[in-house]
Order: C-alpha cells, then structure tokens, then sequence
C-alpha cells in the first residue's frame, strides 16, 4: 500500500478506512470498480454501505437498495448542476461529492427526513469544498487513497449530525453545489488533475 507516512496496521483503522482502502487500492491495481461517482473517489461510498451492513441495527436488502438509490439521486444532482470530474473543478468533485452521496445514502437508511437527507449531503459536501486534485506523479495513488478512508469517515460523522438535527439547517445542498461549481471555476488548472501544481510538485517521486 502507498502511504505517505509509516501507517498503523490496518487492524488498529476505524472499520470505514479498511473497507475504502482496499477498494481504492483495487483501482490502482487495474482491477475493475465501479465508479460511485468516479473512479478515484470508489472507496467511499461501498465503504459506508459495508457500515450500514455490519453495524446499523435492522440492516437488510431493502435498506441496500435505498442507500444506493439515495446515493445515486444526490450524484445525479452533482453531475447536472456543477461536476463529478477532477480535471474540471478538483478532488472536491469527486472525493467530495462521492462522501456527499455516501452521507445522504446512510442517513436515509438510518430513517432521516428528507430534510435531515439533504443536511446530510450538504455536510458532505461543504467540508471537502476546495479539495485540489493533485496526485503526485499523476498517479491516482497519493493522496487519493487516503482520501477515501478519509472522506468514508466524513460521511459516516455527517450522517450522524443530520440525523441528530432537525433537518433545519442555514446552507442547502443546493447553494453547496453551486458553490463546488464556482470554487471550481476560479481554481487553477494546475490543481484539476495535471500533475503540475499542489503535492504533484512538492513530493517528488523517485
């Protein structure tokens, strides 16, 4: 595995991380994945799914289906209203909209409101707003891995939040998404995927 440090062993991670880094490292392999909403960033949705199974009270088939369609609907929103690529506005369109999608799926399993839903997704969304895309030697390997034991523990802790809310909160995943496309815009090419700026560039690899 590729870490950018001496890590500890896999059996000391929260359960998330060992389920998104296999999967992310599956990729980096060449073994196929199904994209959840991209390649780099499919670590994380099956991640929260495997929590739901193992770890959420009545979990079932039903509930499976509801997660991954909950998911998809949220992916479905980034894709049309801003993007879901790294090469058009940075690590916040793929890693942060894949943890948005995996944190509306759980909370919506989890018996969340539509609007405890939506907070969800928008928790998700907003703390990976600005995320670069910068893998060093342009490989999707570092930090991209790490990024989706990361983000898989994100989702779990917005889902958590939502869920013990209301619903009611001040910024909707709308204007977040709006705000992805728009930091996106203004972000230097450098940073969207071309190896030319960020880590790619600070961490030479030999």
């Amino acid at each position: 595995m590729l870490f950018q440090c001496s890590p500890p062993p896999p059996r000391l991670w929260p359960r998330p991380a060992r389920t998104a880094v296999p999967r992310a490292e599956a990729r980096r392999a060449g073994q196929a994945v199904s994209g959840a909403p991209t390649n780099g960033a499919a670590g994380i949705v099956p991640a929260v799914l495997h929590y739901y199974e193992r770890f959420v009270r009545g979990a079932g088939p039903d509930g499976i289906v509801r997660f991954l369609l909950t998911a998809a609907a949220i992916g479905v929103l980034f894709k049309e209203n801003a993007s879901i690529s790294g090469a058009e506005v940075g690590c916040q369109g793929e890693v942060g909209s894949a943890c948005s999608m995996a944190a509306a799926g759980l909370a919506e399993v989890l018996g969340g409101t539509p609007e405890q839903v939506e907070n969800a997704a928008e928790i998700g969304i907003e703390h990976n707003l600005g995320l670069t895309c910068d893998p060093v030697g342009g490989l999707v390997q570092i930090p991209c891995i790490e990024r989706n034991a990361v983000a898989s523990l994100k989702a779990i802790t917005a889902a958590r939040m939502a869920i013990h809310g209301d619903g009611v909160h001040h910024v909707s995943l709308d204007k977040a998404i709006k705000t992805m496309r728009e930091t996106g815009a203004d972000m230097k090419d450098k940073y969207k995927e071309t190896a030319r700026g960020g880590l790619a560039v600070n961490v030479i690899e030999c």
